[in-house]
């Protein structure tokens, strides 16, 4: 008994170890894209900080920035002079420096292409971050495809129900060959609903099963348009350099144009809302990922790090593209918004960011599986 405990007990410390650790190395390099553009267009960052809250460690660079670790690793930031007052620069000035430097060095002050750059530093940085790292992946492993090795997300799901198991290996639905998840997600998209078999590699041996995308009561059917199975990691495939470096650029922007059209679709059926994960989805990946091995870590990290980017592109106030798109407004006008417009913008930006938040953890939560058995008490 107490050597299980022990097990179990030291499985939640690796595993939150390891989110941490993405979380650190996501954040991290985002907000250093954001760094680094602020310095190269004359902004003084007074502050980097890996996790929010109390410091806990913290040293001061030659550029007069502090570098700063805070208790919790649930993010991180770049102060930069003028960023807390967008009508004038009332901050403190940093020992020195004297009143006209910040004049200069203040990022209200600097033109609205130059905070758009500025802004735009942290998502592109997560884009490059994502291609290096898959880059790296195609040349020591080879070009990664999602395994048509299962994992079965709950034991209230159709898929167990059914008789699926996490590590079977999907061989063919209906008579179609599956030699990739991505070969499988289309179709299970499109049999909600409907009748099909699938066939499986279980420990080496061959098994059939029938699945039934409805429920039937009283003769009338009621589509299901979840199984609950996910790919379990990736195959790789052997490439050149040349093919590698095409193939994580062209895996980048697929993972950018399926998040931003996947946020486009969020109002328009049930099916979407319910799509959108939370920080225990990001946990859950990154416990899976480390699980499965350094390989399998760094694509999820590369994966994270472009919907990171692509999710804050996202032209909604509070977040990279919300300051993209007020700063383009900005530029085309000639000057600023008004003090009051820019409250309102921003006000109801921070309303919809908490709104996805409370979303992605309203999902998460009622798909565990605990959930879904008090949910069943009350039926």
């Amino acid at each position: 008994m107490c050597v299980n405990l022990n097990y179990f007990l030291m499985n939640i410390l690796l595993s939150v170890i390891a989110f941490i650790i993405l979380l650190a190395i996501l954040v991290g390099f985002h907000e250093w894209g954001h760094l680094s553009v602020a310095r190269a267009n004359g902004v003084f960052c007074e502050i980097f900080s890996f996790g929010m809250g109390p410091k806990i460690f913290e040293r001061t660079d030659k550029y007069g920035t502090k570098w700063r670790i805070s208790l919790f690793p649930i993010g991180g930031y770049v102060k930069m002079f003028g960023d807390a007052d967008a009508t004038s620069v009332k901050e403190k000035i940093p020992e020195g420096y004297t009143e006209e430097d910040m004049q200069k060095m203040s990022a209200f002050r600097k033109a609205p292409w130059q905070r758009i750059l500025i802004a735009l530093g942290g998502p592109v940085a997560n884009f490059v971050m994502a291609i290096i790292l898959l880059f790296g992946i195609c040349v020591v492993k080879g070009i990664p495809e999602s395994s048509n090795e299962i994992t079965v997300v709950s034991k209230n799901s159709l898929a167990y129900e059914s008789g699926l198991r996490t590590k079977d290996r999907i061989l063919k639905m209906n008579n179609d060959n599956i030699k990739s998840f991505k070969e499988l997600a289309p179709k299970l998209k499109k049999a909600k609903g409907t009748d099909y078999t699938l066939t499986v590699n279980r420990n080496g041996e061959t098994k059939t099963f029938d699945i039934k995308m409805y429920t039937e009561e009283d003769g009338k059917k009621t589509p299901i348009s979840k199984l609950g199975i996910r790919s379990t990691g990736y195959d790789y495939s052997p490439t050149t350099v040349g093919n590698a470096f095409k193939t994580a650029c062209s895996k980048t922007w697929n993972i950018i144009a399926g998040n931003v059209t996947g946020f486009a679709k969020i109002f328009k059926s049930k099916e979407n809302v319910e799509s959108v994960g939370g920080i225990i989805s990001i946990f859950n990946m990154s416990v899976e990922g480390a699980g499965n091995g350094l390989a399998s870590f760094v694509m999820t990290l590369a994966v994270l790090s472009a919907m990171l980017g692509a999710m804050n592109l996202l032209p909604i106030p509070c977040l990279d593209g919300g300051t993209v798109f007020i700063n383009a407004i900005e530029w085309i006008k000639g000057k600023s918004l008004s003090d009051k417009t820019i409250e309102i913008i921003f006000t109801s930006g921070l309303f919809a960011v908490i709104g996805l938040m409370l979303l992605g953890l309203w999902n998460d939560i009622t798909h565990l599986p605990i959930f879904s058995k008090i949910a069943g008490i009350f039926k």
